[in-house]
């Protein structure tokens, strides 16, 4: 993800790039200079833009700015025009207000940021959540960029604590899942800050709604508050739907290494869609998360490693491969790099053992396969509120697997070090 330096400095300007020819030729470890005929243009300001919905089936890309969503023709986005290809979502006086006599800029920070744009109901609607001036406020709209009438109302949606950042700045992730939540209801998983100060960064999903009657049948779920094992200062890079899981992706401060130092780590993290919580144990919280380590680093001796990831891709029409860049810590030599990983080596390493530590200054160890109650913590079930107790407390110390996710060729696809 861009540094918070270099989103200040952005130039206001749209570029679409040929992804998938960058991918290529990094994957083939040939550099080449895109041809100018290869890059469209659009720009209608300073506006920050930075998040995108491709919807192919319709030729549009979807664009989150300041203040509004943009909706561009795909066949040549510099044909979009400022006037008419949008929709202007700011926040209120009041929000503007009090989110400058907090101290925070009003020309920047208390504007309103689309951080989340998802398509929803077949690509009818779209489902869109801003910063709204430090106050995190969620919308659904047409997917032409109108508002729904009054009689449309939508459960759930107006306020977006935990579904979006406060913090234009904030690195976070959402996906809208409609399919194998429970009771089949849709819902939005995040990963992002959920309070002003930033003390409480958050793995979630929504409460769950009938949209008939407009009832809540399920409550939200999330991780565990203030608790450095489940999470710890992360910056949230992507989310993805896998079947029966949803699986997040992030790099955070590695409690594993605490005792050496301070480090870096990425993380691939995953949660049941069906997981409704635990019925005493973990009532409001996951009772299926966990969460391992995601290796990108060049083979040897003495592996160099690239800690921090950045950002994750998942080809659309191929659900078992994940590509991710990665950079070094920015302490010592720099360098980035391309990896890529099997769906199957993500499932080993969640299958595998269990990482703990038995005390604050013993070192991270294997759990004993005798330490590890049954059913099998981290199992999708039909009812998590039916899971014992000794598995709910064992999930809730123990989110950590012991083994790396490996990525593909025990080398990067491509790397690059000054």
């Amino acid at each position: 993800m861009m540094t918070p330096v270099g989103r200040r400095r952005m130039v206001a300007m749209l570029k679409v790039l040929l992804a998938f020819g960058v991918c290529i030729t990094a994957i083939r470890a040939i550099t080449e200079e895109l041809s100018p005929d290869h890059v469209r243009e659009f720009s209608c300001g300073k506006l920050y833009y930075r998040t995108f919905l491709l919807d192919e089936k319709k030729d549009v890309l979807y664009v989150g700015a300041m203040d509004r969503v943009f909706k561009l023709n795909l066949k040549n986005i510099s044909l979009s025009g400022c006037e008419k290809d949008h929709i202007v979502l700011e926040p209120t006086g009041y929000d503007t207000t009090n989110c400058v006599s907090k101290g925070k800029s009003q020309l920047f920070d208390c504007r309103n940021h689309i951080r989340v744009i998802q398509s929803i109901e077949e690509g009818t609607r779209l489902y869109v959540c801003g910063t709204n001036a430090h106050n995190p406020k969620d919308y659904v709209i047409y997917s032409n960029l109108t508002h729904l009438p009054r009689s449309e109302y939508v459960p759930g949606v107006g306020t977006a604590i935990a579904k979006c950042p406060y913090d234009p700045l904030d690195n976070s992730t959402a996906i809208y899942i409609e399919n194998g939540n429970p009771g089949n209801l849709a819902a939005l998983y995040s990963g992002t800050n959920a309070e002003f100060t930033k003390a409480d960064t958050v793995i979630f999903r929504t409460d769950l709604y009938n949209m008939t009657s407009g009832k809540r049948e399920y409550n939200f779920k999330r991780t565990l508050k203030y608790d450095s094992k489940w999470l710890d200062k992360p910056n949230f890079v992507g989310s993805f739907d896998g079947g029966e899981y949803v699986y997040f992706f992030f790099r955070e401060t590695a409690v594993e290494y605490i005792n050496c130092g301070k480090a870096v780590y990425s993380r691939i993290a995953r949660v049941c869609k069906k997981d409704t919580g635990g019925k005493n144990i973990l009532s409001q919280n996951w009772a299926t998360y966990l969460k391992a380590r995601i290796n990108c680093s060049i083979s040897g001796e003495f592996p160099f490693y690239f800690n921090e990831i950045q950002s994750v891709y998942q080809l659309p029409n191929d659900k078992t491969k994940f590509y991710a860049t990665f950079t070094t810590s920015t302490n010592g030599l720099v360098g980035s790099a391309v990896c890529s990983y099997d769906i199957n080596e993500i499932h080993a390493a969640f299958a595998g053992k269990f990482k703990e530590q038995a005390t604050s200054n013993s070192a991270w160890l294997p759990v004993l396969n005798s330490k590890i109650p049954e059913p099998r913590p981290g199992t999708c079930v039909n009812d998590t509120s039916t899971l014992p107790d000794n598995v709910l407390n064992f999930i809730r110390s123990h989110p950590l697997m012991d083994k790396a996710v490996s990525h593909e060729h025990n080398n990067p696809v491509f790397y690059k070090r000054d």
